[in-house]
């Protein structure tokens, strides 16, 4: 059974067995950074997502990221796809929810962000609201509310996108980010190898520009 709110408390590495290949997350951040990967154990689904959390307590209730995991509050995303192809795995870096800690992924191609200062609608504990939304208010009901919200559609470039794209060209700003259904600018931000080892780093200092 999938369980969408179980936390792992991540101080510095942990590896996930996903069938013959494994992630690994290193932390290298300051403090402890809690994950939410759909799973408690040390085995996930194929098809996954790894959300990072600060403050975050027993109770679920996070400074960053939880409860909710919609955009409420700002957290950033990695998302892997183990099934998709036999011996390889899809995976992108995504700042739609808005962003907490840096990340890289490396494996293959590496992808990394780590957001500048200047963020246009600051969140608690120095993250960063998604560009969804045009303030923290507007975010009140997650990054991409059922109704619709600022990215249109749920699909195209909000009115803050642009500061994560132009910062992080290789990480997901607005669902279409990749160029689907016409979605501008397509980025490269997704990729695809036959690798047995795939590393997430939170915190690594460092943006790709692929």
């Amino acid at each position: 059974m999938t369980r969408l709110f179980n936390y792992t408390a991540l101080f510095s590495a942990l590896a996930i067995s996903i069938s013959a290949q494994t992630l690994n997350v290193v932390n290298k951040c300051s403090e402890q950074v809690f994950l939410n990967t759909q799973s408690s154990s040390g085995t996930i689904a194929n098809n996954v997502f790894v959300a990072a959390g600060t403050g975050c307590s027993s109770s679920g209730a996070c400074t960053t990221g939880g409860p909710t995991w919609d955009g409420k509050t700002p957290f950033s995303r990695a998302e892997f796809n183990f099934a998709a192809i036999p011996g390889s795995v899809t995976y992108d870096i995504s700042l739609i929810y808005g962003y907490n800690v840096g990340m890289e992924i490396s494996g293959c191609e590496q992808f990394a962000c780590t957001l500048p200062g200047g963020c246009p609608v600051p969140g608690p504990d120095n993250s960063c609201f998604s560009g969804c939304c045009t303030s923290a208010s507007a975010c009140s009901g997650g990054a991409l509310p059922a109704g619709g919200g600022g990215c249109p559609n749920n699909a195209f470039a909000g009115p803050h996108s642009a500061f994560f794209y132009n910062n992080c060209p290789n990480a997901y700003a607005f669902p279409d980010n990749d160029g689907a259904n016409g979605g501008k600018p397509a980025n490269h931000v997704d990729t695809t190898c036959a690798t047995k080892s795939v590393t997430l780093t939170l915190c690594p200092g460092t943006t790709s520009h692929i």
